[in-house]
């Protein structure tokens, strides 16, 4: 038996992409290894009221209890100790925050390149990309192995990191929203939202990456062209660094189009995506594209930027459009409205593409990591 640390101390929703991984992927892994013991660290101060229960069902897994917030000085002393305390046989990382001095065997999870691909506008991000720079890259060449999420951010890390390629694994994330939901309970959300209109639905923290401004100003073309009576529903919550997004976004003609609900509960979230008529995002940048997978489950179409990794991932259940032209957005809407074969030959491709992302899989490939490191 070995033990074996996660760092789970971003985790649940709450957190965003990286918080959504864990609270996905740990339970599952303790789920299919019973012979090795597992130590959860995880911050008091940042997880929910019986967001951690999942794991007190399993005997071989040990919650630690810390105070240590990411991205803090503390982490990188405080947190160190704590975790040399252990001697643990190896320590999964689901982001590159790793203590700069922890010696012992690691494997890190890096979702994506998009800080040196999108830098910070505001003053305080400048000065912090330095201190990130030298964090990741410490997490890269310590590493035992570097988890990631898509073969175009194996790229990048291997082009901006100068890692080995063969020390960068691919595991593919997956859904577990409940695509049975009740017509009830759709009709239900969507009353609570004023939603008696088509609607397509976009799933995401209000970031710049996201580029909703541009989204929203196709969305109003899409509208003022060609007299469509629908509505664009944005589901997630708002970037603290770029609050002015939402105002930007909503700076358009046919605003009262538009439906931000925050972020919602999964059950709300699973009635929206069964209620959507498709499902857009015009990111610039992404690891993997997590909502837009969600999505497909549903057998939702998708409208997506022409972006590598959603081309890897979604292939041909989407249609692709230039994220920097609103006009390409408008017509692209138009034409997936207008074109109902066409909407129902992407509706079917779209399920069967789900097809691929399974978080079981996802678990059992990670374990594999495991196994190559500590053996």
């Amino acid at each position: 038996m070995k033990n074996i640390g996660i760092d789970i101390r971003i985790y649940g929703s709450q957190h965003g992409g990286i918080g959504r991984y864990g609270s996905e992927l740990f339970p599952r892994i303790l789920e299919a290894d019973k012979l090795n013991r597992y130590f959860l660290f995880y911050n008091k101060n940042a997880v929910l009221p019986g967001e951690l229960d999942v794991f007190k069902k399993f005997p071989n897994a040990e919650l630690v209890e810390t105070t240590y917030r990411h991205y803090s000085f503390s982490e990188q002393t405080s947190f160190l100790r704590r975790l040399e305390k252990y001697k643990l046989d190896l320590v999964h990382f689901p982001n590159f925050n790793v203590p700069y001095f922890y010696k012992r065997p690691f494997v890190v999870t890096i979702h994506d390149m998009v800080h040196h691909k999108i830098g910070g506008a505001k003053k305080s991000h400048l000065l912090h990309f330095f201190a990130y720079k030298k964090i990741i890259e410490n997490a890269a060449k310590k590493s035992a192995r570097i988890i990631t999420v898509s073969e175009t951010s194996k790229k990048d890390i291997y082009s901006y990191l100068q890692v080995p390629p063969d020390k960068i694994i691919v595991t593919y994330e997956g859904t577990s929203l409940n695509t049975e939901i009740s017509a009830e309970k759709v009709e239900q959300v969507k009353k609570r939202y004023f939603l008696d209109k088509p609607y397509f639905l976009f799933v995401g923290v209000l970031e710049r990456k996201k580029n909703l401004v541009n989204l929203t100003r196709g969305f109003d073309a899409f509208l003022q062209k060609y007299k469509a009576n629908m509505d664009l529903v944005v589901v997630g919550r708002p970037d603290s660094h770029y609050p002015e997004i939402k105002h930007k976004a909503l700076d358009i003609k046919n605003s009262s189009h538009l439906v931000f609900t925050g972020q919602v509960e999964n059950d709300e979230l699973e009635a929206l995506y069964k209620g959507a008529y498709a499902f857009a995002t015009a990111s610039l940048h992404e690891g993997f594209g997590l909502p837009g997978v969600e999505a497909l489950a549903f057998g939702l179409p998708l409208l997506a930027s022409n972006i590598s990794v959603f081309n890897e991932i979604y292939d041909n259940a989407a249609m692709y459009f230039n994220p920097l032209d609103p006009a390409d957005i408008g017509e692209k809407m138009n034409l997936l409205v207008r074109d109902s074969q066409f909407y129902s030959q992407i509706q079917h491709k779209s399920f069967e593409r789900s097809l691929l992302f399974d978080w079981k899989k996802t678990a059992e490939e990670t374990l594999e990591v495991y196994r190559q490191v500590i053996s």
